[in-house]
């Protein structure tokens, strides 16, 4: 366990620590708005804060802006049992005990995911009345780090759009711009932690659902490798795609959600078909604000608006999105990136000849193959049976619950369908997901990381949207989708399984945030968290919604712990004492 945690605080006079420790006059300055884990914990280290008042901040603002006021409307379900959860880990924090580095630190769940004692709807209005027994397996390792689960996010029903909203909840508001989409699936989740309404949140992904809110939110989203962290005990949808990951306000606190996420289950489904490939002792440990220093970064043409649409090899980019780029590729250089302009060739073979020509090999993944339908349904009853709900007994219960009007009873029936004909099946019983498996690892290696190796190129680099936030209004989105396309947030990353994170690259003239994205190789992560961390460092883009403001007590002033070997003893200033900005770079 690290020894900062352990620390204990002495309390003194300001004229006594003053005259022992001149050396640390100068005040930390925490603001809810801005905070990282790392100023978080600074706080709790130095006993200006708890997690119980933490927790209640975020309430408040829950309560102002969700609820409230603009009704963002970003959190689905809150968890009653969340300031009592905060009382106990203070409790274990002022006995020496310290569960982790999330320890205190309010989170919130889509609501794809199960939470125990929480329902979970996965954005439909039949499952509300459903109760998870226990958490998924991502829930699990967020608890045992001490996070407190604060309730659950809004999202897309089903995860099926980019839109944001739910017909269990309702619309989800973009903080930045509310008359623009907030992204989705995991809407509720990129805005709630862009509100400051929780320190971090977890998304779900099969094609952007991460990315692209986080996109839209400034926020940093990871999108990890195909299999690197358990998505047992949520709800799928292309099971051969689905990954989890954490959405934040920095790579740091991204990165610490990693070393907490990425363990072993042996209830993945992915661990037969992953490779054998150690994680990193810490995520954190990338984190160099050098990192970019002589790496190569490719820059594929087909998302930078290289190629002819007419061919579908390339997409246009927003003007803004293309001047933000220009100033990006700037900001890589002088870090010492090398800079190269390339053609992917498994774009060219999977999207240019599969998608576009209609020449998919069989066996290739595909959401609407019958492999796909079989293994949703298998996991979507396992989940329904784990609920033990009195009513919704089965899947197929839900034909007598959703009515033949609704949009998706199709969707629902043909699901129910494939159970009801004893179809639905695991992985390990359809021997056709194992040999789609094989085929796009084939693709992956061979024209994908063996092409980076040839060209040495160590990551890939591009706007992570080519457009900025659509409308809300369904036709003016689907113009913009038409015109822009939505090329970075789908294809290399979702089908391949690679990583791929945002980090926010600016704000539109309207102040719509934009991202970079960084893509490495399978497995890749703790790379890619090192290149959009250095970026982070020398750009420093984010900065909360200006339709929302700081509430009393959100911002204060105090002394953080001396490191050792400094006199250990320290003293609090009254809150809003001190307007000095200390800047702290975290260690881990």
């Amino acid at each position: 366990m690290n020894d900062s945690w352990k620390q204990k605080v002495l309390f003194a006079t300001p004229s006594l620590i003053l005259g022992l420790i001149p050396g640390i006059a100068e005040a930390a300055t925490f603001s809810l708005q801005e905070a990282t884990i790392a100023d978080v914990n600074a706080a709790f280290d130095a006993g200006a804060l708890t997690s119980s008042t933490l927790t209640q901040l975020y309430l408040n603002r829950i309560d102002t802006y969700d609820r409230a006021g603009p009704k963002l409307n970003s959190v689905a379900y809150l968890n009653p049992n969340a300031l009592e959860e905060a009382a106990k880990l203070d409790q274990l924090r002022s006995e020496g005990t310290i569960l982790g580095p999330l320890h205190g630190i309010p989170v919130l769940i889509k609501d794809s995911y199960n939470v125990k004692g929480l329902p979970t709807s996965n954005g439909v209005e039949a499952l509300k009345s459903l109760t998870a027994t226990d958490d998924a397996f991502a829930v699990k390792q967020l608890r045992e780090a001490g996070a407190i689960i604060l309730g659950k996010a809004n999202m897309s029903t089903w995860a099926f759009s980019y839109d944001g909203v739910s017909e269990a909840y309702g619309q989800v508001i973009n903080p930045y711009a509310p008359d623009r989409t907030p992204g989705g699936s995991s809407s509720g989740s990129g805005v709630s932690v862009a509100a400051s309404m929780a320190m971090l949140a977890m998304g779900g992904e099969t094609a952007g659902s991460i990315r692209v809110p986080s996109t839209h939110e400034a926020l940093v989203g990871i999108k990890p490798s195909a299999g690197l962290i358990s998505v047992d005990g949520i709800w799928p949808l292309t099971t051969e795609r689905d990954v989890i990951g954490p959405m934040a306000k920095s790579v740091a606190d991204v990165a610490i959600s990693m070393d907490t996420l990425v363990a072993y289950d042996p209830n993945n489904i992915w661990n037969p078909y992953i490779p054998d490939t150690p994680r990193p002792d810490s995520y954190t440990d990338s984190l160099d604000d050098t990192s970019l220093q002589g790496k190569v970064l490719a820059l594929p043409r087909p998302y930078i608006g290289k190629g002819d649409p007419a061919k579908g090899e390339s997409f246009p980019l927003d003007p803004q999105v293309a001047a933000a780029f220009e100033q990006a590729k700037e900001v890589l250089a002088a870090q010492g990136a090398t800079l190269v302009e390339v053609d992917i060739p498994a774009h060219e073979t999977w999207f240019i000849d599969y998608l576009v020509e209609g020449n998919i090999p069989e066996g290739y993944p595909s959401s609407e193959s019958t492999r796909n339908i079989q293994s949703r349904a298998y996991y979507y009853e396992q989940i329904i049976k784990g609920y033990n709900d009195d009513e919704i007994k089965s899947f197929v219960d839900l034909l007598k619950i959703i009515p033949e009007d609704n949009e998706n009873y199709e969707y629902v029936k043909g699901i129910a369908d494939v159970i009801a004909a004893g179809e639905a099946k695991p992985w390990e019983e359809l021997p056709e997901v194992s040999q789609a498996l094989n085929a796009i690892a084939k693709l992956r290696t061979e024209e994908y990381e063996d092409f980076m190796i040839e060209e040495g190129i160590d990551a890939f680099v591009f706007p992570s949207l080519n457009y900025l936030a659509p409308p809300q209004e369904e036709e003016a989105a689907s113009e913009v989708y038409e015109l822009y396309g939505s090329l970075p947030a789908r294809f290399e990353a979702n089908i391949l399984g690679v990583p791929g994170i945002t980090v926010p690259m600016g704000y539109s003239e309207e102040g719509i945030p934009m991202s970079l994205e960084f893509m490495g190789n399978y497995f890749g992560e703790a790379e890619i968290l090192g290149y959009a961390y250095d970026y982070e460092e020398a750009t420093m883009f984010f900065k909360p919604p200006a339709l929302l403001s700081s509430l009393p007590g959100e911002q204060f002033s105090f002394v953080p712990v001396p490191e050792p070997p400094t006199t250990p003893a320290l003293i609090l200033f009254g809150l809003g004492a001190f307007a000095l900005k200390y800047k702290r770079r975290a260690k881990f």
